[in-house]
């Protein structure tokens, strides 16, 4: 197990440290020269506002832990070991199209979706590089490739309904190629009611095998269908074109109505293997930083100041 840097010029920031300490030790002493001279100190603690000849050094600890926890964040620190994890680099694309606006799945196909994304990020093992995709008309990268869960799911939480109107999980697909990169075992994780209207399904399944994709996908929505909340129309889910992407790619197809059973299914597709994995903990230096900001500011405008 080893700490590694992505930003290490960051670093060179720890030298605020020293100088932090060297401030509020000089300003202790300052002080205490400062009541030396005016023999009224509840006075001069009114006037100034200050603890005389006292040494809070919860706060100071406080002070120097948020610092040091901002610098680290700053300098992309992360945690490298090795462990079991994922053979395949996962993409998420998830449909956006005006037709997963339908009620027929709680409380529509859109939302069932984004939760469904979710719950597939936590199934995954510690160091799987996953990134996220909100496709429509068109498609856009919400999440590039990372092992962080937390990002994973805040990138979920921002796809709104798109603006252009159509499925087009060519573009989908063609977005997810592209944050695969040189990566060599590449699977998609498509989730939609496969209502493909911009392009051929030929012409889908030729790119995917070109490009040896693996596309599991979740069908969201009924075979009765729901009406769209902006249109007065039916809308029924493609379950064949759904099954004939996972099937021609020798990935796996789930219905999203079946939670139990497509949960124990999730699992089957992570492949494992052992590799040197890396966790980004920058956003979590980030939360606990923002955390001890937040006891100090209570701490301070409840006025405890002086700490036994």
């Amino acid at each position: 197990m080893e700490i590694s840097f992505l930003y290490p010029k960051f670093l060179l920031l720890l030298f605020l440290v020293p100088l932090f300490i060297f401030v509020y030790f000089f300003s202790i002493m300052y002080n205490k020269k400062k009541s030396m001279v005016f023999a009224n100190f509840e006075a001069m603690k009114r006037f100034y506002d200050i603890e005389f000849f006292s040494k809070n050094f919860l706060a100071l600890y406080l002070n120097l832990s948020v610092l040091v926890l901002i610098i680290l964040s700053l300098s992309g620190m992360g945690l490298t070991f090795n462990a079991k994890t994922s053979s395949f680099a996962h993409v998420i694309a998830i449909d956006s199209s005006e037709s997963m606006t339908a009620t027929d799945i709680s409380p529509n196909r859109f939302i069932a979706a984004k939760t469904e994304a979710k719950d597939f990020i936590e199934l995954l093992p510690w160091g799987a590089e996953v990134g996220i995709i909100g496709f429509s008309g068109d498609a856009s990268a919400y999440q590039e490739l990372s092992t962080s869960k937390i990002k994973a799911k805040l990138a979920i939480d921002s796809i709104e309904i798109g603006e252009v109107s159509g499925t087009n999980i060519y573009n989908a697909i063609l977005a997810s190629t592209d944050l695969f990169g040189n990566r060599q075992m590449k699977s998609v994780i498509l989730i939609s009611d496969g209502q493909l209207n911009i392009r051929e399904a030929p012409e889908v399944i030729r790119y995917i095998n070109r490009n040896n994709l693996v596309i599991n996908t979740i069908a969201v929505g009924t075979s009765e269908g729901g009406t769209m909340e902006s249109f007065n129309a039916v809308s029924k889910v493609d379950e064949d074109f759904l099954k004939s992407l996972a099937f021609n790619s020798g990935g796996q197809f789930f219905r999203v109505n079946d939670y139990d059973g497509m949960r124990s299914s999730l699992e089957k597709i992570f492949l494992q293997t052992n590799k040197n994995v890396t966790i980004d903990l920058s956003i979590y230096l980030i939360i606990a930083a923002i955390s001890l900001f937040t006891l100090l500011w209570i701490l301070y405008n409840l006025r405890w100041k002086v700490v036994p």
